[in-house]
Order: structure tokens, then C-alpha cells, then sequence
């Protein structure tokens, strides 16, 4: 399970210092007439079984019902002063019906064992999880910590989270979210999750990475590379962190004026792709300004070489349009972003989509080897780094 975020929670002030390195995880005294399991069902949690959406509002209605292109446009109206499609997150809440506990302990983790869970500390009977993924069991263990070291378990809970995009929240990053999560064609793999994201970019005064935003997008998010697709930047080093990969190019969008046929961007699309065929590379955020036309245009090579489907891949593109990045250029006029993706996206998919005789996922790979010379060998690291069996 990827590390996720760390909840501090305030321990109880009750006189003198509670010291954790004292408080053993096991079974406390229940008293000879109590068994475990009737010790263990002291601790009930209302969560225990259902699906939790990590979605909310327009994004979660547009999510969860797409069914056909520009859709999004139902949707997207309004105030875009902020960004319209940050991830909720995981409330899990339980009732002890065993009085005076001192503060309880949460592990949570994606396997029953929880051997490898991360643990967390709270005062009170809740807990709010972030950056959890999409489409995913995962299991709960509560603790309730009481004087005298004694220490009340529950059973171990479980709850999966909704088959839907994964959204993440940066602080100062618009249109950010996760590639990962969806099942391929055959429905034999899901693409994996906390490998590729996608956004704007972090650097301009309205569009600027908080410290915050940085700690996030290394601690939580574990960004090894920064992929930048803008054009004319001076930068040497990331304005993620100086230590991460910085690979900058000026990359193409769609297919017509500036696309991926037009020969002067090809070296950049070579390089592109191939910053996914090296393992060390991951996780990577791709990002160019808006993180809709460039980052779009990778996004759909690769979500296409990876088996996504038709549904699944125009969702993600549109989901740009629930953020202000993505309307960053409605002062050109309303039909500029209206058109986008009946033609300019479209026209991508169809390019692609018409490349070969194969499927879509063939015709992406005849298309990097082809025209690219992306090899076989390259293709398939792609494959083996992102792709997981159902």
C-alpha cells in the first residue's frame, strides 16, 4: 500500500504524558468470563462493508454518469475561482461501547493482514483518510488505548472505495488527478494507480506550488520525475524539488497545426514516451500550462497503448474542464473551449483510433514504432510498469 497521508491528532491532556512506546498493540485484560471475539465486538464501525465515493458535487454527477462526449459541459458552469473536483475524503467512524478510552489507534492498510498499514492517532471516535485510491479494499483495525497500558482491539473492518477517477488535491496546482485506476478493454488489468499523474503547471504566480503542495507531491504522491511539456523555459532543476528528474520539452498537442505528425515536435514525442519506458522514472507528473491540450495529448497515447476505453479516456480529458486551468483561455470565447472536444480531441482519438487495422491499444503501439521508432522492448516496460491483473 502506498504511504498515505499522516493524521496528527492532539492527544488527550491527562496530566502527565502518554507514552506511545508504552501502549502495545494485543488484547487487553477482558476479564475470565469474556471471550475475544465478544471483547472484540465492543468496537463497531458504520462503515464496515460499504463502498465510500471519494468524489463529491458536480464532479461526482459527472463522474459517475458519463456516458457520451461533452458532457462535461452540462456540468462546467460557473465560478472557476477554484478548482471544482478536489477528492473527499475517507471518513471512517466507529461506537465503543466500552467507556474511558485515553485515545485510540487506527491501522489501515489494502491487504486483511495489515501487515504492511499505516498507522494513525486520534482523540476521539473518527478519522479522516487522504489519498487513499480508487476502486480498492482496504482494511481497518481500531485500538483503544486505556490507563494502565490496556489496550481494547476491534475486529479487523473493511470498506472499498468507488470505482470512479482518482482526483488529487496539490496546494497551488490546478487540474491535478491520477492517470491510473481503470481497467483495460479485456478487463484482465487495471492501470495502476500512483504512477502517473497529470496537471498544470506550478510555477507562475497564479498557478504557484505551496510548500504545502510540495511536500505533498513528494511525501504523499512520491514524484520521482517532473515531465514538462511547455515550450521556451529556462529551468534547469524542478520547481517541485531540485531532486527530482527534470525532463522539459517542447511537446506537441491534438494532430492538426502543432500535433503529433508534425515533424519538428517529433523528437520531443519521442522523448515523451520514452521517459515511461525507464521503471526509475516512476511516479511521474506530467504537466504542461493547463494541463488539458499537451498533458491531455500524452495522457491519451498512453492511456491508449494501455487498453483504457473509449468511455474512460474522453471522461479524463474532460475532466479537465472542472478546473480553472481548464478554463484559463475562456476570455478567447466560449466556442474556443466548446470545440475542443468535438474536434481537436476527437480528431486525436480518431487518428489513432484509424492508425492500423488492430485495436485501439495495437494501433498506439503501431503508431510509436512506426512513426517514433519507439521499440518493441520500450512498449512492453510500459506495459509491465503500469498494467496489474484483476
Amino acid at each position: 500500500m502506498k504511504k498515505i497521508k499522516k493524521l496528527v491528532a492532539i492527544l488527550l491532556a491527562l496530566g502527565t504524558a502518554l507514552s506511545m512506546a508504552g501502549c502495545a498493540f494485543g488484547q487487553a485484560n477482558a476479564g475470565a468470563n469474556t471471550s475475544e471475539e465478544e471483547y472484540e465486538s465492543l468496537i463497531s464501525s458504520k462503515q464496515q462493508g460499504k463502498t465510500l465515493a471519494l468524489l463529491g458535487g458536480d464532479i461526482y454527477l459527472f463522474a459517475s454518469n458519463y456516458t457520451e462526449k461533452m458532457y462535461a459541459k452540462n456540468f462546467a458552469v460557473g465560478d472557476f475561482k477554484v478548482d471544482r473536483y478536489a477528492p473527499k475524503a475517507a471518513k471512517l467512524t466507529w461506537e465503543n461501547q466500552r467507556d474511558g478510552a485515553l485515545y485510540y489507534t487506527v491501522k489501515i492498510g489494502d491487504d486483511k493482514e495489515l501487515t504492511d498499514a499505516d498507522s494513525y492517532v486520534v482523540s476521539g471516535t473518527s478519522i479522516e483518510i487522504d489519498y487513499l485510491y480508487a476502486a480498492t479494499e482496504y482494511y481497518y483495525q481500531i485500538y483503544a488505548h486505556y490507563e494502565d497500558d490496556e489496550v481494547l482491539k476491534s475486529r479487523v473492518f473493511n470498506f472499498r472505495t468507488a470505482d470512479l477517477p482518482r482526483t488529487v488535491f496539490v496546494e497551488g496546482v490546478s487540474n491535478t488527478r491520477d492517470l491510473g485506476g481503470r481497467l483495460t478493454v479485456d478487463g484482465k488489468h487495471r492501470i495502476k494507480q500512483g504512477m502517473i499523474y497529470r496537471g498544470g503547471e506550478v510555477d507562475k504566480s497564479w498557478s504557484k506550488i505551496t510548500e504545502e503542495g510540495k511536500r505533498v507531491m513528494v511525501e504523499e504522491l512520491g514524484i520521482k520525475t517532473d515531465l514538462d511539456l511547455r515550450d521556451r523555459i529556462t529551468l534547469t532543476k524542478s520547481p517541485i524539488d531540485a531532486s527530482l528528474n527534470y525532463v522539459n520539452v517542447s511537446a506537441p498537442y491534438y494532430v492538426v497545426g502543432n500535433g503529433i505528425t508534425t515533424a519538428s515536435y517529433k523528437e520531443a514525442l519521442i522523448t515523451e514516451i520514452r521517459t515511461f519506458a525507464n521503471p526509475d522514472n516512476y511516479p511521474i507528473y506530467l504537466h504542461c500550462s493547463l494541463g488539458r491540450d499537451r498533458a491531455g495529448t500524452l495522457s491519451f497515447l498512453l492511456s491508449a497503448l494501455l487498453g483504457m476505453n473509449e468511455m474512460d479516456i474522453f471522461r479524463d480529458y474532460e475532466m479537465s474542464f472542472f478546473s480553472v486551468n481548464g478554463w484559463a483561455d475562456a476570455s478567447q470565447g466560449a466556442g474556443k473551449i466548446d470545440e475542443l472536444v468535438p474536434t481537436a480531441f476527437t480528431s486525436l482519438y480518431n487518428y489513432i483510433k484509424d492508425y492500423g487495422d488492430g485495436t485501439m491499444a495495437e494501433n498506439a503501439e503501431l503508431f510509436m514504432k512506426n512513426y517514433l521508432g519507439i521499440t518493441q522492448t520500450e512498449i512492453d516496460t510500459i506495459r509491465e510498469v503500469m498494467l496489474e491483473e484483476v
